[in-house]
């Protein structure tokens, strides 16, 4: 084989293994059975336009809704706003942008509020009444990538990495094992973090990351340049399917919302005898 063949062929061999390594996104489908529709949403406890993150919940047609970075201005704003779609609210209150809410159509109780050893934020599990069933919503708001005293540095970032893995690990031990769950929420890190990825290693799958695995969910806008991240994620465990999952370019905070559409995951049939 000459020179320029042999360079072909390994182009060629260097491209195929490529795209065998790539996966593409799933595509959407609708649910064959009872289903559900869950919202993570960041809303900015400090920040303006109230009406239109509002708006982008009873736009989004999600069933259940999970805030973070509520406080009681929040509270007071959004109960009389949401409350003949949502008959079922909750709100825990923290210090500073600390605080949670969840909005839904049918019941949801608080099982557990615990912060993690190493966080900032508290993490909230529900067990939520949906069409499919009992599901456990685990909320989570981890630790921003900031040092103690709040500033931004490339050590605080690096640091705080391990940090959020270990948040993720405490926080999952509030689960139930064995029943159906989604863990959502701002974890202040993207899809490849080590707090995703343990989640993953337990039998999680990244939403999002199936199916729209490149569209941002935070952006930051300064003089010179707009940050953009993935921060804002929802996992769930392998009792639920997930029809489909996007980003919604909608309301006034910093992060947007994620929707998820999930149904009961079918038992597997037992082998006969």
């Amino acid at each position: 084989m000459n020179a320029g063949k042999f360079l072909s062929a390994g182009l060629l061999a260097a491209a195929a293994l490529l795209c065998s390594s790539c996966t593409r996104p799933r595509q959407a489908a609708e649910p064959v059975g009872p289903s559900f529709k869950i919202m993570t949403f960041n809303i900015n406890w400090g920040g303006p336009g109230a009406d239109r993150s509002a708006k982008a919940i009873l736009d989004s047609g999600a069933d259940v809704v999970c805030l973070q970075e509520t406080n009681p201005g929040w509270e007071a704003y959004l109960r009389p706003r949401l409350e003949l779609r949502y008959p079922h609210a909750l709100f825990r209150h923290g210090s500073g942008a600390g605080g949670m809410a969840v909005f839904s159509k049918w019941p949801v109780k608080e099982m557990a509020r615990a912060t993690p050893p190493a966080g900032w934020f508290f993490g909230w599990l529900l067990d939520a009444e949906t069409p499919a069933g009992k599901v456990q919503v685990l909320a989570v708001h981890l630790r921003p990538a900031l040092s103690e005293r709040g500033g931004v540095s490339p050590g605080a970032y690096f640091a705080t990495k391990r940090t959020r893995a270990e948040e993720v690990r405490y926080l999952h031990g509030l689960l139930a094992p064995g029943e159906p769950a989604i863990i959502l929420g701002d974890f202040n890190d993207d899809d490849s973090s080590s707090a995703v990825q343990w989640l993953v290693k337990q039998g999680f799958t990244d939403a999002l990351g199936e199916f729209d695995p490149k569209t941002d969910t935070w952006r930051w806008p300064t003089r010179l340049w707009t940050f953009t991240d993935r921060f804002d994620h929802v996992l769930y465990s392998r009792e639920l399917g997930c029809c489909r999952a996007q980003v919604l370019k909608a309301g006034a905070s910093d992060h947007f919302p994620v929707v998820a559409v999930f149904e009961k995951r079918p038992r597997p049939a037992a082998p006969e005898r």
